[in-house]
This record gives C-alpha cells, structure tokens and sequence, in this order.
C-alpha cells in the first residue's frame, strides 16, 4: 500500500483547468465548468462532512488510485492510495473515511483528511470473478461496513460481509441465493438488499436475516427513509416497503423498470424510469404528483442538488437482469424544479470533449460531477442553481 503527495506533478495523470469556463481548448462544453481533471476511469466522487473531496477509480491498474483527496477548487489531486492490480469499486464515505475494495482481494480504509490507510484487509474469493463483483460500494452502517460482494456470473459466492469499522475485522458473511440487481440501501437496523431472483431482503447488522420478501421481477437499487425502503420493479411499479416487516406499503405506476435509485426527500419519492420518465409520489400514499417524460432511460438520478433536481439519461449503465435493449443514447442532463417544472436540459450526445465521453453524473457537497472516460469535471454551481 502506497500514498503519494502531490500527484498532480506526475505527467499524463491530472491535468487540472481552474476556474468556471465553457471553452476548453478550442473545445466547446455544453455545460460551464468550474475545472476538469485529466483523473482516469473515475468511478465515484464523494464529500467527507468537513467537505473533503474524494474519488475513487475503477481503473485495475496498480497506479490508479482506489481512493485519492481531490483539491475542490482545481480538482487536482493531492494524495492518493494504490492498492494491488485489480478493478476497484466505488467509494462508501462514513465518519471521516472512505472505504473500496477491489478485484485484487484488498479492502481499505483511509482517513479522508490525511490519506492515510487506517487499515487493508483481504477479502477473498474475488479475484476469479467478473469485474461485476465490486460493482457496488461499501455501506457504512454505525460501527461496521457490510460490503456488497456480487457478479453477474456464478464464478464467486454473492454475499454481504460486514466487517468492522474501527479495525476492518470480519464480523459476519451472509450467502446471497442470487445476485444483487442493484445497489443495497442502509437503514437505521441494517440493509436492504435486492435481488435478480425478484426478491428483496433485509439483513439486520449482526448478519441475520429479518425478512424477505418475494416481488417476482427485477429490482432496482434501494432508497431508504423513515422505515421505508424505494424500490423500483420490472413489475413496472415503483415499490414502498416497511423496513420492519417487509410488508408492501404500496404500488406506484410505472411503465417500465428501473435502473437507479429512488430519491427520498422528506414530503416526495422521485423515481427516473427506463420508461424515459422522471416522476414524483407522495412517500404516505403513493399517488403520483407530478411526471415529465425525458428523451431517454433514466440511467443516473434523479440527486438533490440545493433545492433542484439533476438527472441524466444515456451514458454508460450495467443492466442486471433481464430487462431487454435499452439505447443508452442520447446523453441529456436534465434540471427540475422540485414541483416537476423543467428549467435545463443540456445534450453531450454527438459530441468530442476533453476527458471522452459522459459516463455517469453525482451528486458530492451539493455539487454535480461528470464522470468521463478518461476525466471528471465538476459542474459550475450556478450551472445549476442559474438554470
């Protein structure tokens, strides 16, 4: 394990642009930038509560961080951590620190502020599997982390492994009967787990199993909130579960499945759909308040940005499951006004950029970033809040 400083000096690696611009070398953006970083195959971003900014790569490269601390205001990076060769997952943030894992069988903490590892533990088997299997990031959840370990091949056991915070210890395994067909969502006890078999489950955090609950179709990653956990189903429903039993609060229309995760607020449920639909529920009925048809499959979002709504349809996605063709073009970035009203819509579509093509957008410190084939650039906040 290795960390160094000042990575930005290193030729090829990151090559910053500060500032809010639209005009990159000769270059047009649709969007205007506060910077864009040269930082390769990124995989994830995220922000500590002291507003340190993180990465992670899914590059399998040794030289490719698994974690790396990103300047906010360039983007340059100013410490990383290697771990061995290996596609790397996403990066779970809780209490200060960043967790991943990768292929390379490495799990790794490290303090957010520092860079530093806090520890590196091994988890096996996953070397041998598809690179599926860290597609999902570590779940804090209070004094431990459950790491969602599961491919799209039967060429590794698909399991949940909680380990311990504080030093990485392993605490408990639980087999999955399929695999994970998104990401889990935490809640106060445990997590939720959704499955490709059509089943959904809960797993409190000693690693046992309060109940399961049978949907009969592909599920979509989770949202949790107040005892209710957001699933989105090739039932073409939207899904309202209570955490405690398993019990189906209700049933929200859709005309297709879905590919992320539903955004809970505290007085709204929104649900981007494959059916090229953004939409609202009330979370206590499940009546549809309001719904604007987009020009392709929600396949990241919708994220909260201040009090707007971001989403992007196109991109780059892993289908699991069966849920048929789906084109994954155009690429469009949408900004809604909370009540459903449309205030931007910015295409990428057809287009050279510097750092490729749009991959995925997040959310991070009530910031978006745009995750690119060979780059990240981080969205100009009155991109957004100007809209």
């Amino acid at each position: 394990m290795t960390r160094r400083a000042a990575l930005g000096a290193v030729t090829g690696f990151v090559g910053s642009v500060a500032g809010c611009v639209g005009l990159f070398d000769g270059e047009s953006f649709p969007i205007q930038r506060s910077w864009q970083s040269g930082y390769r195959d990124p995989s994830s971003v995220a922000t500590t509560a002291d507003g340190q900014l993180l990465a992670g790569s899914h590059s399998p490269f040794r030289d490719r961080p698994i974690v790396a601390g990103l300047d906010t205001q360039t983007g340059k990076t100013t410490w990383t951590v290697t771990a061995p060769k290996g596609k790397k997952s996403p990066l779970g943030v809780g209490d200060g620190r960043a967790y991943a894992f990768s292929k390379a069988e490495t799990m790794v903490a490290v303090d957010a502020a520092t860079g530093e590892t806090v520890w590196q533990r091994r988890l096996a088997p996953i070397d041998e599997a598809d690179p599926g299997v860290v597609e999902f990031a570590p779940i804090p959840l209070g004094d431990r982390i459950v790491v969602p370990i599961s491919g799209t091949e039967d060429d590794v056991p698909d399991r949940l492994v909680g380990v311990a915070r504080a030093d990485g210890e392993t605490l408990f395994t639980h087999t999955l009967s399929a695999s994970l067909s998104g990401a889990p969502g935490a809640t106060s006890g445990g997590v939720v787990a959704p499955l490709v078999d059509g089943r959904v489950l809960f797993l409190d955090r000693t690693g046992e199993v309060g109940w399961t609950q049978d949907i009969g179709a592909v599920l979509s990653a989770v949202g949790a909130a107040d005892g209710t956990a957001y699933l989105g189903a090739a039932t073409e429903e939207l899904l309202a579960l209570e955490t405690a039993t398993g019990t189906v609060a209700w049933r929200g229309s859709l005309a297709n499945t879905v590919f992320t995760r539903p955004l809970v607020t505290d007085d709204r449920v929104y649900v981007g759909g494959a059916d090229y639909t953004l939409r609202a529920f009330d979370p206590a009925s499940g009546k549809q308040l309001w719904r604007d048809d987009l020009g392709n499959a929600v396949t990241h979002g919708p994220m909260q940005v201040g009090d707007r709504l971001v989403t992007l349809v196109g991109g780059g996605h892993n289908i699991r499951g069966s849920s048929g063709t789906i084109p994954f073009s155009p690429t469009v970035l949408y900004v809604h006004e909370q009540d459903g009203t449309r205030v931007r819509e910015v295409r990428f579509d057809d287009k050279s950029f510097e750092g490729g093509s749009i991959e995925w957008a997040q959310a991070a410190g009530e910031t978006v970033y745009l995750g690119q084939t060979f780059g990240l650039t981080r969205v100009a906040s009155e991109a957004i809040t100007d809209a």
